[in-house]
């Protein structure tokens, strides 16, 4: 069988993930990675339905590898015959739905004719602008979203010039971020951050602690006096939990109390809220779905005088869905706003503004690393802008319209 070691061949997949995990499934580590593109297709039943995939270019390296290619691809050819087999037997069955289903579409397709101007081409800018929030990992809403509000804001003649578009586009992204606002508080300032595991509960409610010292210690009322703080777990499902907490208790010179049930955490209140300027609450992660953990842990927390100012914390790197599940599952808390920890482990942000705009939350803090002392930030919409791939951003403009948030 004849073969080109360096021909440059296509594989389509919804990430770049699920590209690269096929690739290594037909040839193991026998394929040189490209380039890749996000890539509009056409699905559903008359294919009226349109969403991106990304499209990965990519060359084998023996002859091997090229033929189990080709098996792939036959019986990649076997199974689509199948699928279209079974597709018309369903369309049999289904002909007593026939005809609602075409009134659908007839609707469908009037409104896409009345979005495009009658027809007509989407245009270029357009296109252009959904596949930069498709490779930023915005949420198939949002872009939507977006779309719509170009169409509405655009003549046909404004769309030609792409660099006003984009311009827009982010200013929209920017002004869709909400910023929690600070607070007043008065002592003691009780903080607890809730989430699921592995997101960085407690060394993000660490790096918070550090915060209130350094910005106590700014106040030139508090001149010369250190802020009276301590920290109670109530994590005592991780190992290794408590620990963790009291190596940088020692670290910062903090105390560390424990609280294993709710009656334990109201005494421990009561017995230090007179004589603590802030107290900051450790919680045990459990994944969003369980249920009967996370109700647990509410009512643990549930000691009314205390009033605290309770933070979700979700991971840069989780999906829209996943997040969206996190965002619903943690409700009952009343969290004031999130932060979104490890942003230095990932590069698109979409996943997360997307979200919080459908969930209308606020975003209060951002970490990007393990130094407790620098590595979290207020939040600023500057702070996602300026990590939008393929979007020409322009520096000064941004922080003119968002720095001061």
């Amino acid at each position: 069988m004849d073969y080109e070691v360096d021909k440059v061949q296509k594989i389509e997949a919804d990430t770049l993930d699920d590209c690269k995990a096929q690739l290594c499934n037909m040839y193991g580590r026998d394929w040189n990675y490209v380039g890749h593109k996000p890539k509009q297709v056409s699905y559903g039943l008359f294919k009226l339905g349109r969403k991106y995939v990304v499209e990965l270019s990519y060359t084998v390296g023996h002859k091997n590898a090229y033929e189990e290619e080709i098996k792939a691809s036959k019986k990649a050819s076997e199974e689509a015959e199948f699928e279209q087999k079974k597709a018309a037997i369903l369309l049999t069955t289904l002909s007593n739905t026939i005809s609602q289903k075409l009134e659908e579409t007839k609707k469908e397709l009037s409104e896409q004719i009345a979005i495009k101007g009658g027809g007509t081409a989407e245009p270029e800018s357009i296109k252009r602008i959904e596949e930069n929030l498709y490779l930023n990992d915005f949420s198939k809403d949002y872009i939507k979203e977006i779309s719509d509000k170009i169409r509405a804001n655009f003549s046909l003649e404004q769309l030609e010039n792409f660099d006003l578009v984009e311009r827009k586009v982010v200013d929209w992204i920017g002004e869709s971020i909400e910023i929690a606002k600070p607070k007043a508080v008065r002592p003691p300032h009780v903080v607890i951050i809730v989430g699921p595991t592995g997101v960085g509960k407690t060394t993000t409610l660490v790096k918070l602690a550090v915060q209130f010292v350094l910005s106590y210690k700014k106040n030139p009322q508090n001149e010369g006096r250190r802020p009276e703080i301590c920290f109670i777990v109530t994590d005592f499902m991780r190992v290794g939990a408590l620990e963790q907490l009291e190596r940088y208790g020692d670290l910062i010179n903090v105390q560390v109390l424990k609280a294993e049930s709710s009656d334990d955490l109201k005494t421990l209140y009561e017995d230090n809220k007179d004589r603590m300027d802030a107290i900051f609450i450790d919680t045990s992660g459990y994944s969003p779905n369980d249920g009967d953990h996370i109700g647990s842990m509410k009512v643990l927390l549930d000691v009314p005088s205390m009033r605290p100012d309770v933070y979700l914390a979700v991971t840069a790197s989780s999906k829209a869905r996943d997040l969206e599940n996190i965002f619903k599952n943690y409700e009952p808390f009343g969290y004031n706003s999130v932060i979104v920890t490890k942003c230095d482990e990932s590069n698109q942000y979409g996943n997360v503004i997307s979200v919080l705009h459908k969930k209308h939350k606020s975003i209060s803090f951002i970490t990007n690393g393990q130094i407790v002392a620098k590595n979290i930030v207020a939040a600023n919409p500057v702070d996602f802008l300026v990590r939008l791939e393929n979007f020409n951003i322009d520096r000064n403009h941004i922080e003119d319209k968002f720095g001061g948030n």
